[in-house]
């Protein structure tokens, strides 16, 4: 089987690859149908890609070599799908570092544009978001002197001049930032946007590293000026709708409050945190 294939290089989610192959293939002058893949790749059932491709089964590992034939995917695009597939089902949020570092350096040599990897940075230090937060009543001109060391030291616990400049850099090539005519640094309208599977490992990547820092703030900053607090309870599935439903809207009615202050000059983290401590039972 010979088709023009997708370039996997530029894939973060090798189940968007596997879609975009098969309607490339199915299309071609040769076309495939799922039976056909499901054949070359050694496997009995004939919607197998179909079931790879809506998420409703994961790719095993002593499966991932007959696919890769199928695909006639050379050995270094065999490898780099095979990482694909270990960094999309990986479960934790280590693992998944761990290969996406490891598609980060193939995607380097091959020169793939890096705005996914520049993506995930921002979000694995907490510091680029409150920089963010911060320019937001900060007045910040990159031209006066010690002007990155003086933005360090406004957070806490402080961050160094290098950081400093490079988290203005980053947020300025993804467009959250910009120069205003002043040459002031400020926020823009601009917000990340990118694969559903990519968005969801920074998020949980961001959400890890802040509920870090809530941990260290207990020991760094005095009781009156944060607020700590935890509920232990047994609960319905009903009631966990409910607190979820009630969660979302607190939120939402703080953000409105947020938009109508109109002299801020703090940076606050709030995060919210609900999850099981016993088994989840299912009915």
């Amino acid at each position: 089987m010979s088709t023009q294939k997708p370039i996997i290089y530029q894939y973060l989610d090798y189940r968007k690859y596997l879609s975009d192959y098969y309607n490339t293939a199915k299309n071609s002058d040769n076309p495939v149908s799922f039976r056909d893949f499901a054949t070359l790749a050694g496997v009995k059932a004939p919607n197998f890609l179909q079931w790879l491709i809506e998420g409703k089964r994961n790719l095993a590992n002593k499966t991932i070599p007959g696919v890769i034939s199928a695909l006639e995917l050379s050995p270094s695009d065999g490898e780099y799908f095979k990482l694909l597939v270990l960094f999309n089902q990986s479960k934790t949020v280590d693992a998944k570092k761990k290969y996406f570092e490891q598609l980060v350096n193939i995607r380097k040599v091959m020169k793939i544009p890096p705005l996914e990897e520049m993506q995930l940075e921002h979000y694995s230090a907490w510091y680029n978001e409150a920089i963010r937060e911060l320019l937001n009543h900060y007045q910040f001109n990159p031209n006066e002197k010690w002007a990155y060391r003086k933005l360090g030291k406004q957070l806490c616990p402080a961050i160094s001049e290098k950081q400093a400049r490079s988290a203005i850099k980053q947020m300025l090539k993804l467009g959250l930032l910009k120069t205003d005519s002043n040459g002031f640094i400020v926020q823009s309208q601009k917000f990340i946007s990118t694969g559903d599977e990519v968005q969801s490992f920074m998020v949980r990547t961001f959400h890890q590293t802040m509920i870090k820092l809530a941990e260290e703030a207990q020991d760094r900053h005095p009781k009156e000026t944060r607020d700590v607090s935890s509920l232990t309870m047994s609960i319905s599935d009903n009631c966990f709708e409910l607190i979820k439903k009630e969660t979302q809207e607190f939120r939402k009615r703080l953000m409105e409050h947020i938009k109508m202050d109109k002299d801020p000059d703090n940076v606050y983290q709030m995060n919210f945190q609900l999850f099981p401590l016993t088994p989840i039972k299912k009915k």
